[in-house]
C-alpha cells in the first residue's frame, strides 16, 4: 500500500487544480499527453490553503490545512487537521488516515485503526477505496478485521456520512444562503485567500465603553477585509463555492448539486 504523503500528493492534485481556478491563478503544469505533472512534497508544503473556506467547507479547508503539515512533516498537527476535516466529511481526509494509520507513516501502525478509517472513507462507493479497504482487509489477521469493526461502528456516529457530512451540508447551504441575497442585489464581497490572495482579515475597532455581546458572533470576514480591493461578485463567489462544495460532496447519497446560477428576467419587462 502506498504511504499517506503519497496519498497526499496524488488526492491535493485535484484540490491544487480547483483552487487554481477559483483564485483565477494559472493551473498545475502540464506534460504532454496533457497529464499534470508530478507534484512534489516541497510543492505541496507550500499550498495555499484559503482561510475564508473555514466558514462554508469546513472539511475542505481543513483537509487542505492537513495535507500541507503532513508535506512540511508536521505529523501530529497533520492528523489533527485531518482529523477534523474527516467530521466535516472529508472523505478524502478519513482515507488518508486509513492508509496512514494502515502503514504507520505517520502515526504509530494501528491496522485495525486503519481499516476503520478506510471503511469510513469507501462509504460512498469509491472505487478506488473500495479497492484498497478490500486488499487492506485481505491482509490483515482475524483478530485485526474484528478490531476493526469495533472502531468502526464506534467512529461512524462521528464520522459516517449521516453525521459528518449532513452537518458539513446544512453548514454549508446556510452560508450559502447569505451569498445568495448577494447574488440578488448585485453586491461584491471578499473572502480571504479565495477572491485574491494573501487578503488578511482585520478586527473591527472597538467603541471606548462598548463591549460584545454574550454570545455575539461578532463582524462577518466578508466585509471585514484587507488586500481585496473591489471584491468579486456575489455570483461569480458563489459558483467558485459550489465548485469545492462538489468535491467535498461528490457520491453522497441524496445531495443535490446545485448548478450555475442564470438572471432571472422580471416577468413585467419584455
Amino acid at each position: 500500500m502506498m504511504s499517506a504523503r503519497n496519498v497526499i500528493v496524488s488526492l491535493v492534485l485535484g484540490f491544487a487544480a480547483l483552487a487554481a481556478r477559483a483564485t483565477a491563478t494559472p493551473p498545475p503544469p502540464t506534460g504532454p499527453g496533457g497529464d499534470a505533472s508530478p507534484v512534489t512534497l516541497a510543492e505541496l508544503g507550500r499550498l495555499g490553503c484559503a482561510p475564508g473556506l473555514e466558514r462554508f467547507l469546513p472539511g475542505v479547508y481543513y483537509y487542505c490545512v492537513g495535507a500541507r503539515d503532513l508535506a512540511n512533516h508536521r505529523d501530529a498537527s497533520g492528523v489533527g487537521m485531518l482529523e477534523l476535516a474527516a467530521a466535516w466529511g472529508s472523505k478524502p481526509a478519513q482515507f488518508t488516515l486509513g492508509v496512514g494509520y494502515y502503514n504507520g507513516d505517520i502515526v504509530a501502525q494501528d491496522r485495525a485503526r486503519g481499516l476503520a478509517w478506510l471503511g469510513l472513507a469507501a462509504e460512498r462507493r469509491d472505487p478506488n477505496y473500495q479497492a484498497v479497504l478490500r486488499s487492506a482487509w485481505q491482509q490483515a489477521t482475524p483478530a485485526e478485521q474484528a478490531q476493526a469493526n469495533l472502531l468502526w461502528k464506534a467512529m461512524r456516529p462521528t464520522y459516517g456520512d449521516a453525521r459528518a457530512a449532513r452537518r458539513a451540508e446544512r453548514r454549508y447551504r446556510h452560508e450559502r444562503d447569505q451569498l445568495l441575497g448577494g447574488v440578488t442585489l448585485g453586491r461584491r464581497v471578499c473572502i480571504a485567500g479565495l477572491t485574491q490572495r494573501d487578503m488578511v482579515s482585520i478586527r473591527p475597532q472597538k467603541q471606548p465603553g462598548t463591549a460584545a455581546l454574550p454570545g455575539s458572533p461578532g463582524p462577518s470576514g466578508l466585509q471585514l477585509s484587507i488586500g481585496c480591493p473591489g471584491g468579486a461578485p456575489a455570483s461569480t463567489v458563489l459558483h467558485r463555492l459550489d465548485g469545492f462544495a462538489g468535491s467535498l460532496f461528490d457520491g453522497l447519497e441524496g445531495h443535490v448539486t446545485v448548478g450555475p446560477l442564470s438572471p432571472v428576467r422580471n416577468p413585467t419587462q419584455r
